[in-house]
């Protein structure tokens, strides 16, 4: 009899952590779903591309960014992909020396030549401007 009472309440303890297991299964499988159904769901409206189309996404849009929008912690590398502009544009154009250029931020170069970075940046966009005017006469 008593070795009934144990398995009744072995029972009980082991119904209970099933129920729960099962409840917690339930939560994770429905939070997966409704995670992937909101991804194909942001995927639809084309906020997002599928993973098939990623890699024709054009994310080097030098269209994108005007020389205005020209900021200090950019560095000459990035603005040379940007802008499409030679390799050692910046070098040449700022005198640049540094070693770590153009891996280099406006603002490294700027604290390296203990100037404001107001004039850096000024002389960076207009550098850009002189050669988005060189490239395409018409414009500006």
């Amino acid at each position: 009899m008593k070795n009934t009472l144990k398995i009744r309440e072995w029972r009980k303890d082991n119904l209970w952590r099933a129920v729960l297991a099962v409840v917690f299964f339930g939560v994770i499988v429905f939070t997966v779903y409704a995670i992937e159904s909101n991804i194909d769901a942001t995927v639809g409206l084309g906020m997002l591309a599928p993973q098939n189309r990623i890699h024709h996404l054009n994310l080097r849009q030098p269209s994108a960014l005007e020389p205005a929008a020209i900021a200090t912690w950019m560095t000459f590398d990035y603005l040379n992909m940007v802008f499409k502009l030679p390799p050692d544009y910046f070098k040449s154009s700022l005198t640049i020396t540094d070693a770590r250029y153009p891996r280099m931020t406006i603002m490294r170069l700027a604290t390296d030549r203990q100037t404001n970075t107001a004039i850096i940046l000024t002389a960076v966009k207009a550098a850009v401007q002189a050669f988005l005017s060189a490239q395409n006469p018409i414009a500006k």
